[in-house]
């Protein structure tokens, strides 16, 4: 059974330009390129871009590395949710990718300091039942 998601939709439209063989591959990327660059314009948004040169230099910027982390990032995401077929996933992620920007530093401290949290608790503390 066929499903209608966004990586089906885009690997159809891109075998009729550029045949069957070459759509499993452009189709997901051309999604992915998709959605990154909707949540780059959206973290574009929360900044000043000071200059046409220096968005365009953001969008280039967080869309190569959308390219280069969503499918690895959907995988990982996929196995650990039980998951076969991740290619679901691949648009929330970009979008993801695109729309933290520059953030990444600060949204990578908020988890490690969540992450030191939850083992503290469980080690019911951290004191180490030293005196």
């Amino acid at each position: 059974m066929n499903q209608l998601d966004p990586v089906n939709v885009a690997v159809a439209l891109a075998s009729v330009i550029f045949g069957q063989a070459l759509a499993g591959i452009i189709g997901p990327y051309a999604v992915i390129l998709i959605a990154s660059t909707v949540g780059a314009a959206w973290a574009l948004g929360r900044r000043d871009p000071a200059s046409k040169l220096n968005a365009v230099w953001y969008f280039l910027r967080l869309n190569t590395t959308a390219v280069l982390v969503t499918v690895s990032l959907a995988s990982l995401a996929g196995r650990w949710m039980g998951h076969e077929d991740t290619t679901w996933l691949l648009a929330p992620i970009a979008l993801i990718v695109g729309g933290v920007g520059d953030d990444w530093p600060r949204l990578g401290r908020w988890v490690f300091l969540r992450a030191g949290q939850v083992v503290e608790r469980r080690t019911g503390g951290g004191d180490g039942g030293t005196s």
